[in-house]
């Protein structure tokens, strides 16, 4: 599987291993193996899928498939997907070679200490094994072989000149790249990988990573948007929209496309922005995966616009249905049924505007999601009907029996959520000929909280070929005007909403950015209770740090529609109804640099072809609802002469019908309206009495509410008391008829039941209470899947039971009678346990229900049971028990109180598991931060060491653990480091005890940690997530601590680059940035000198940063380092312009790195008198001094009064000298005002450098040198009072100033100064240190200056 590099031909290596694959199968070999471990500089690698691919179809087409087996031996196959496409596209078998390598690999660094290298690879294949056989479940495929070259996937972006070869038969709707641009990617790929001074970056593919892949999120947009929703500012949206949109591009197929020319029209002709948040919808996520507090913050804001929200899976408090006092309601408007959900009830369904029935979901189609036991709260458990502390499953779409005709009420519409796919169009035709209202099309691109990752990756589609596909194929079939069509699938912006009305949809679903507007900071951390801001998490604690409110919602919405406003103007739309399906006003954009592919290349025709050119003279858009069914059904029967009893004029009704087939969903509309009018409790027991006679149709008993007692004397189709909420249904053989061993219910009986009791005496088919939550029931045999997801309730089972008992079953107890030893082969055991019973005790439970049922059914087959002696009854009774639950019963049958502390926390994946003493889920929870402390004031303002105290390893390995992996680290982002270090790996390396792999991580960005971990602010600390509403991580003392034990134990050795380049740079300046840049330059090969001014290299490190901060030692010790590497250090050289140009002479290049070094100054009366100095000189003098290089203290503060004007870091560092040379007094000025002790959130938001009060180390030792705090603000300084005769300062005239904020505006830069009257004061000073910044480089080397900035030379380095 290679082709050669000189040749650079892709097609033509793929050609030859074709033909050398078809002379192997020819010439008798029953093997065939392609590999690509032979892979060297001249021979780069073919991918393994399309040498596959290829090679397999080549055989194909020659009739020779069937006579090798194809064996795939490959270092590009590591995750599960590529494993799945390989099998897909006709492999037999497959060897990851690198990965096993790569395994070995760790093995012998001690990453997997606890495995023996035979268990780390069985651990691999048997993750792959799960992976591969959970993709094959998700398309209803059932065995290897039928899966082996099914093709059960779609390209997107392959021209058919490679899909005809290499994937025959693949849809591939989005034409584009061949085999030339593949290989040339691949060539670039190769070059890169043989190329020494290359890294291998973290891509980031889950978790944005600096450098790494695009995500869609980025720390910019969140941190833009939030302070957008906040402070209702236009500008911070507009900021975010211009990065969302840019990722957008870079990330999306809509990113591909721009809007077409056309003359525009004034904005204020288009329709107002409260017309178009009506047709915004959040998507569907439910209480459970969130917060209560963030679930209804989102309906509140959602209703408050007119607009709708989701409740999602998780069902909803009925208390919400009620208006609040002040007008909101936090009532979710869409209520989503499908799959079985949690908390399905009549009365749940009377309260929809939309009921939702959910077939699949884009993010993850195919699968279900998942609650983690953690996250099962009481309150979540009254909800969804199931049991606190215990884990929930929702079954997979392709289990959903929900129906049209079940759902639809006068009150509400009807709407079918599809996934994005191949085909959609047909399907979306269907459904609107089953007469939803309302289709939902969900693309790929969204997100999901209760899925693994290996569940989001590489599933689904884009939503633009879904919406586009939709809207054409419902227009061709004349069906568009009866549905409303809505996508979604990571909408951000006003642009997004916009391109999903040109491609053909109505109504907007956004999903995440709700959540990033109230708070959500994309931890995705969602499945591990454990969100830091309350909004996916359950834990009390963390709930309490939510801060998000329906304002912020709101504000985002009206902003993001005027957007859309903007947009429309420009594209000459006065009303949204207009846009829908106009297609021909999108084309390709033009190719930008980064586009790795040019744009030309694609064909969008499958999105951009106009659906009115398929049909013309046919509706585009939604006109017209489909006609009201519901009526002349038995139901409005009984609702007509029920009218008695729902007023309460009457108690009983009694009703005696005969049904047929044709009587479907029979109690259900009865139902609605006692949900409409008594909510959840409906009527007293036995209020409608309801006699049937017959073979009734399907749904018989559907969402039947309290009150209502239901009784068969016949047979029942499929789904009898789907939804069950509360009444009673029994069924029973007409008299005379013998059904003890026959089928008197159909299929997917008490599917989604909540409450009630129901009783059949005969036989049910298969999927027997799927989903049960609550009902207690009888029957006298069932089919396959009996009890399968089941989170409540009992049924007794008085015969057989076919395959795959209790699949899934969390909750709940299901009793089979019968033959107990052949009943364990049938049941799925891996989350119950099948139990025998041994007391008359456990008997009383299964006998009580027995009893019922043969008060109501008669039946034999019962009588028989009760007749018989407990003694021999205890023999033929097993007890089936979910593992979860058991414990929770026990507990309850003692009446022993759970604490939800005794909940067992949930470790999801590996990577969650403890290591050695600290616990890491819940650790920024357990542990407080914990910096590590300066040495005592009192000992330290005596010396010049430094004022850090040791390390301790194990204190920081518990801190290391506070750090939260997060999934967008704004620790790293612009708004923390600014060299961008991996803090999240490392700090999770050290968490693992891992300190030399994370020192490799450490240097991998920072060329000196010694002096970061040091004299940085942190500026990542300020934006770590934890500091939005905690103590931050303490990144600065771990980074520390790495480098200190790096050094420890010599980890730090000399790297010398193996070879030259030949070229030479000549480096000006030896500060930080020039000691870096040499460092950087020369690992690459250059021969690089560093040419300094002063008397020692070091620049900043050496002078203007304090001993007792950083050590001059280890500044040496560094550049020793950097000598021994190859750098030349040349000290005492001033460059000048003649100098200068004989530089330009002998090197090949010259970097400039002299820093900012003019220092701001005063213009005011008395500046020069003696005595002022600027604080880089006075601490640069003070090093020199300490160093030996001068004799004397030319600047010293003994027995001064001393004044330091300026706030900052090197403010800090002047008090703090000054007292270790033993000054009188010392004052510290600030102009500014004295910072809040806590952010101002929207002044300062986080992520922002937080700009509170702190104690710095100068400012506890001037206090306790002095007895007083130091600093002073609000003090504008007037003029240097000085002694005439001497010209030495003797003094600063200040005036006091105040501060107001000018109305409109937030923070510093709306505020306004005025001096305050009558606050003239004199201080006494005898040294003023003047510490307010520098404006820019000095002017040297004869180049021109702009704004303190070097401009441009007019040679290249």
């Amino acid at each position: 599987m290679t082709f050669n590099v000189p040749d650079g031909s892709l097609r033509g290596g793929v050609m030859t291993m074709c033909q050398e694959a078809e002379k192997a199968a020819r010439d008798g070999y029953h093997f065939i193996i392609l590999t690509d471990s032979v892979v060297s500089k001249t021979k780069a690698p073919i991918g393994s899928l399309l040498a596959c691919g290829a090679v397999h179809h080549h055989l194909v087409r020659k009739k020779l498939r069937s006579n090798v087996g194809l064996i795939i031996d490959t270092g590009d196959a590591r995750k599960t997907h590529h494993f799945c496409t390989l099998l897909a596209y006709g492999a037999d078998a497959i060897c990851p070679y690198l990965a096993l390598e790569i395994i070995e690999y760790l093995q012998k660094k001690g990453e997997l200490k606890k495995l023996s290298p035979d268990q780390a690879v069985r651990n691999y294949f048997m993750g792959l094994q799960k992976g591969v056989k959970k993709v094959m479940a998700k398309m209803g495929i059932s065995t290897l072989q039928s899966y082996k070259g099914a093709q059960r996937f779609e390209a997107l972006g392959l021209s058919s000149e490679v899909i005809d070869f290499c994937f025959v038969g693949t849809p591939s709707r989005i034409q584009g790249i061949g085999f030339k641009e593949l290989g040339n990617h691949t060539l670039w790929r190769h070059s890169t990988a043989f190329d020494q001074n290359s890294k291998v970056r973290y891509r980031g593919d889950y978790h944005w990573r600096s450098g790494g892949a695009e995500h869609a999120y980025t720390p910019q947009s969140i941190t833009a948007v939030q302070s957008a929703a906040r402070s209702n500012s236009k500008q911070k949206y507009i900021e975010y929209a211009a990065e969302s949109n840019l990722m957008t591009e870079r990330c999306m197929l809509r990113g591909m496309l721009e809007f077409r020319k056309v003359d525009p029209i004034p904005i204020e002709e288009v329709e107002p922005v409260s017309e178009i948040v009506k047709r915004f919808a959040t998507g569907a996520m439910s209480y459970g995966s969130l917060s209560i507090e963030t679930h209804e913050a989102l309906a509140i804001a959602m209703n408050r616009m007119g607009a709708q929200s989701n409740c999602g899976e998780g069902g909803e408090n009925s208390e919400r249905f009620k208006p609040l006092p002040n007008g909101d309601s936090k009532r979710s408007a869409v209520k989503q049924v499908a799959t079985g959900r949690f908390g399905v009830t009549s009365n749940y369904l009377a309260n929809a505007d939309q009921l939702q029935i959910k077939v699949s979901q884009g993010a993850k189609p195919g699968e279900g999601g998942e609650l983690g036991g953690a996250k099962v709260s009481e309150g979540i458990a009254k909800t969804r009907r199931t049991t606190p502390g215990v884990g929930l499953i929702s079954p997979p779409p392709h289990h959903d029996i929900y129906s049209i005709e079940d759902l639809k009420h006068p009150n509400a519409s009807v709407s079918v959520k599809l996934a994005s796919e191949v085909g959609i169009g047909v399907i979306a035709a269907g459904v609107a000929k089953a007469r939803a209202d309302h289709i939902v099309i969900s693309g790929h691109e969204g997100g999901t909280g209760a899925a693994r990752w290996t569940s989001i990756k590489h599933t689904g589609l884009p939503w633009e070929l879904g919406i586009a596909e939709t809207h054409q194929t419902l227009v061709l079939n004349n069906l568009r005007q009866f549905v409303r069509l809505q996508t979604d699938g990571c909408l951000r912006t006003g642009k997004d909403v916009v391109y999903a009305a040109l491609l053909g949809a109505e109504e907007f679903g956004f999903g995440t950015i709700p959540l990033v507007t109230l708070g959500c900071i994309m931890m995705r951390k969602c499945h591990l209770n454990t969100c830091p801001v309350g909004i996916a998490t359950q834990d009390p604690q963390l709930r309490k740090k939510f801060e998000g409110k329906p304002e912020h919602v709101i504000n985002f919405f009206f902003m993001l529609a005027e957007e859309v406003r903007g947009y429309m103007a420009q594209l000459g739309f006065r009303k949204m109804d207009e846009m829908i399906g106009r297609v021909d006003l999108l084309k390709p954009r033009e190719t930008r640099q980064d586009d790795e592919f040019p744009i030309s290349q694609y064909d969008f025709s499958a999105l951009l072809t106009p659906a009115h050119e398929l049909r013309p003279n046919v509706p585009t858009k939604f006109t017209n609802k489909h006609p009201n069914e519901i009526i002349d059904i038995l139901d409005q029967k009984f609702v007509r002469e029920s009218s008695a009893v729902f007023s309460g004029e009457q108690k009983r009704i009694s009703f005696n019908e005969t049904v047929s087939n044709v009587n479907r969903s029979v109690g259900t509309f009865l139902s609605y309206n006692i949900s409409q009018r008594f909510g959840d409790d409906g009527l007293p027991e036995n209020s409608i009495h309801i006699l049937l006679r017959g073979s009734v149709g399907q749904s018989f008993g559907a969402f039947l509410a309290s009150g209502v007692h239901m009784e068969l004397h016949g047979d029942a189709n499929d789904y009898v008391g789907k939804g069950l909420s509360g009444g009673t249904i029994i069924i029973r053989p007409v008299a005379g008829q013998e059904v003890e061993e026959n089928v008197i219910v159909g299929n997917t009986v008490l599917y989604g039941a909540t409450a009630g009791l129901a009783f059949f005496a005969g036989v049910a088919a298969e999927r027997f209470a799927v989903r049960n939550s609550g009902v207690c029931t009888v029957v006298e045999g069932v089919g396959d899947h009996c009890c399968e997801y089941m989170t409540g309730g009992r049924v007794v089972v008085l015969g057989e039971t076919g395959r795959n008992f209790a699949a899934g079953m969390s909750g709940g107890i299901a009793w089979i009678f019968g033959n107990p030893e052949n009943f364990t082969s049938k049941c799925n055991l891996v989350m119950v346990e099948v139990e025998t019973l041994s007391t008359e005790e456990e008997l009383k439970e299964p006998l009580s229900l027995i009893q019922m049922h043969y008060k109501f059914t008669n039946s034999p087959k019962a009588a028989k049971i009760l007749d018989t002696p407990p003694k021999e009854l205890i023999k033929q009774f097993v007890r089936i028990m979910p593992k979860d639950y058991k414990p929770i019963w026990v507990a309850q049958n003692v009446k022993k109180e759970i604490k939800s502390e005794e909940v067992k926390e949930e470790i999801a994946d590996i990577e969650d598991l403890p290591v050695g003493k600290f616990a890491k889920i819940h650790a920024f929870k357990k542990y407080s931060r914990k910096a590590e402390p300066y040495r005592p004031v009192e000992e330290r303002v005596n010396d010049w060491d430094e004022i850090w105290t040791s390390h301790d390893s194990d204190n920081r390995v518990k801190q290391a653990a506070r750090c939260m992996d997060c999934g967008v680290p704004f620790c790293q982002s612009d708004s923390g480091c600014p060299i961008h270090n991996k803090i999240p790996e490392w700090n999770d390396l050290v968490y693992k005890h891992q300190w030399k792999l994370a020192y490799e991580r450490l240097a991998e960005t920072n060329n000196f940690p010694e002096f970061t971990g040091r004299v940085c602010p942190a500026p990542c600390e300020g934006a770590c997530v934890l500091a939005i509403t905690d103590q931050s991580v303490t990144i600065k003392n771990i980074e520390n601590a790495i480098i200190n034990k790096a050094f420890e134990n010599n980890w730090v050795v000399p790297r010398i680059p193996s070879s030259r380049t030949g070229k030479t740079v000549a480096i000006i300046g030896s500060g930080p940035a020039g000691l870096a840049a040499a460092d950087q330059l020369n690992q690459m090969g250059h021969t690089v000198s560093v040419f300094e001014r002063d008397p020692q290299i070091g620049g900043l490190l050496r002078y203007g940063v304090p001993q007792v901060k950083l050590s001059k030692k280890l500044v040496q010790r560094r550049i020793d380092l950097l000598a021994s590497e190859g750098i030349s250090f040349h000290t005492k050289k001033n460059i000048d312009v003649a100098a200068f140009e004989v530089l330009k002479g002998e090197f090949d290049a010259i970097l400039l790195a002299t820093g900012s070094t003019t220092p701001r100054d005063f213009p005011i009366p008395g500046r020069e008198s003696s005595g002022v100095h600027f604080a880089m000189d006075y601490l640069k003098k003070s090093q020199m001094f300490l160093d030996g290089e001068i004799d004397k203290l030319e600047i010293d503060a003994k027995d001064k009064n001393v004044i330091v004007i300026g706030a900052g870091d090197t403010g800090c560092d002047c008090i703090s000298t000054s007292v270790r040379q033993g000054c009188k007094s010392v004052l510290n000025f600030n102009l500014s005002y004295q910072p809040p002790p806590q952010r101002d959130d929207l002044a300062n938001p986080w992520p922002e450098w937080p700009k509170v009060f702190s104690v710095e180390y100068g400012h506890s030792e001037a206090k306790f040198h002095t007895g007083n705090e130091v600093r002073k603000y609000n003090v504008l300084t007037k003029a240097f009072e000085f002694d005439s005769k001497t010209n030495c300062v003797t003094g600063i005239a200040t005036n006091n100033v105040v501060w107001k904020q000018r109305p409109g505006t937030i923070g510093r830069a709306g505020m306004d100064m005025r001096e305050k009257e009558g606050s003239s004061h004199v201080y006494p000073a005898d040294l003023v240190l003047i510490a307010i910044g520098y404006s820019g480089a000095e002017e040297s080397f004869g180049l021109k200056m702009n704004g303190g900035v070097f401009e441009a030379p007019s040679y290249k380095t």
